[in-house]
This record gives C-alpha cells, sequence and structure tokens, in this order.
C-alpha cells in the first residue's frame, strides 16, 4: 500500500459519517463511508479470514484511487454524504436514503495522501487483528442521543441487532438471545463500548468533536486543525412513544459502564433534556 491509511469505528449513530466528512474537507485525505460490504465477506470465513479479506479490500482502494478507477463505497453519490439516514418517515422511522454503488475520483500520486476508512460494527468485531496493520480511533456518543437515533431509524439496531458484530462475535450474539429489543440495544452498545475501552485505543466523544469543530479528530488522526465551519448538534424532538421507551431505559442507561468517557452525571443531563 502507498499512502498512509488509518480506519475508524464506532458506535452506530455516533457521528463516524460527519467524521468522513470532516476529513473530506482536508486537500491531502480522503475518508471512505463503509465501502465494505460485510455480506460480500463468504459466510465460510472465520474472522482472521474475513480480518485479510479487509486488508485485501483496503489495497484494492487505494490503488484504484491512485488510478483513478471506480470502486465501492456505503453511497454512490460519493465522499461527501452527510447523513446515511434522512428525514422521511415510514412506519414511524426514518427511512435509509445512503445507496451502496462505486465512486470515482481523478487520480492521484503515490504517497500524495491518507486513505482512511470508516466501519462501524465490522471493524470493531475485527478489531484485534485490524489493529496490528492499522492505526485506529473510535467515535463514541452519550448513550441517551445514540439510543434516541437507534429507536427511530430503519437500520438493524432499531430492531435489536448488529449483523456484522453477531456474525464475528459469538458471545454477543449468544447474550442476544431471548432478551427482548430494548435489552438487545442495551447489551449491543455496551459491546460497543466495552471492545473500545479494553483496546485502549484512542476514543473520541462526539460531542467533543462537534465542540472543537473537528480539532480534536484532527489531533487523533496526527493531523494539524484546519479552519472549518462551526458545528452544532441538529435539535430533535422525539414522539411520546419514543420518549416512554426512553424512560423505561433508563436504569440500564445509567448502569452502563463507559469508562472516563460518560458519567452517570453526563448521561443524566442527557436525560434531562428529553424532559425525564
Amino acid at each position: 500500500m502507498s499512502s498512509s491509511i488509518k480506519i475508524i469505528t464506532g458506535i452506530p449513530r455516533s457521528g463516524t459519517t460527519l467524521c468522513c466528512n470532516l476529513i473530506n474537507q482536508r486537500q491531502v485525505a480522503f475518508a471512505l463511508h463503509e465501502p465494505i460490504n460485510p455480506s460480500d465477506i463468504p459466510k465460510t470465513y472465520s474472522a482472521s479470514q474475513a480480518a485479510d479479506s479487509i486488508l485485501k479490500q483496503i489495497t484494492q482502494f487505494d490503488w484504484a484511487i491512485e488510478q483513478g478507477l471506480p470502486f465501492a463505497h456505503g453511497d454512490k453519490g460519493g465522499l461527501t454524504i452527510d447523513n446515511p439516514v434522512g428525514h422521511t418517515i415510514k412506519n414511524g422511522v426514518r427511512q435509509v436514503v445512503a445507496e451502496r454503488g462505486m465512486v470515482q475520483l481523478p487520480p492521484r500520486e503515490k504517497n500524495s495522501y491518507e486513505l482512511i476508512i470508516k466501519q462501524n460494527a465490522l471493524f470493531t468485531a475485527l478489531m484485534p487483528m485490524l489493529v496490528s496493520q492499522f492505526q485506529m480511533i473510535c467515535i463514541v456518543r452519550n448513550p441517551v442521543d445514540v439510543l434516541l437515533s437507534w429507536l427511530t431509524v430503519d437500520l438493524p439496531i432499531n430492531r435489536g441487532h448488529i449483523p456484522a458484530g453477531e456474525r464475528f462475535d459469538a458471545a454477543l450474539k449468544n447474550s442476544l438471545q431471548g432478551a427482548e429489543c430494548l435489552s438487545r440495544q442495551m447489551i449491543i452498545y455496551q459491546w460497543f463500548m466495552q471492545r473500545f475501552l479494553s483496546s485502549r485505543l484512542p476514543c473520541i466523544r462526539y460531542e467533543d468533536i462537534v465542540s472543537s469543530d473537528g480539532a480534536v479528530l484532527d489531533q487523533a488522526l496526527g493531523w494539524e486543525a484546519i479552519t472549518r465551519g462551526t458545528l452544532s448538534t441538529q435539535i430533535r424532538e422525539f414522539d411520546n412513544d419514543t420518549l416512554c421507551t426512553l424512560k423505561q431505559a433508563i436504569p440500564s442507561l445509567l448502569a452502563l459502564n463507559c469508562g472516563d468517557l460518560y458519567t452517570q452525571a453526563e448521561i443524566k443531563v442527557a436525560l434531562n433534556i428529553q424532559g425525564l
């Protein structure tokens, strides 16, 4: 591989797509939004074989960018995807607008750019094998805001499942068996957080990315900060059913182990913002 390659993982709906957008504002970096389709990894592959497959795919992405050839991407519209989930609501949940497809960029000289690959559950599940090959950073967000998003988007996590994680982590899959949806969502949040904490990898809070206008992300990637527009968190209102579900989750939210990333007090503040 000729360019400098780093990878990003994170809790779903924690701002990893925002990170890609911030990175793509730089002149000498490309951030790819979930270019690897987990469904394309043969079902017979072990975790180590899957990690080898990912390494080969990343090598191909790098080569395609150098040559100016098409490559797979999580959104065929290009690298400037703002949010994979739109505002259209169907059956009570916001619909996914990102469509997997091919993207093509002008060719670039070797060693003239840095390449960042972002995948959430897949990279988290295969973290022990991937960190030996790539620098990795993890993105997290207050569990209250994450859960509110999970409750309102048309993704597997809305139904209490994280397919790539369950596929490559038998313990996670077993822990979800027989649990009701809200309990599964709490188990999944804790799974992400525990993987990140135990890895001792750099963990960046969404809230700090926003308050610093992306500077903490630059720092984590080893770059000098650049001037960007002011970032702010979008204020969303939630219906009574969603807030009632959130209220049911309060004991589980307060029992989460978030290390030093989120204290009970910070979780309570986020609950108070929702009037709970």
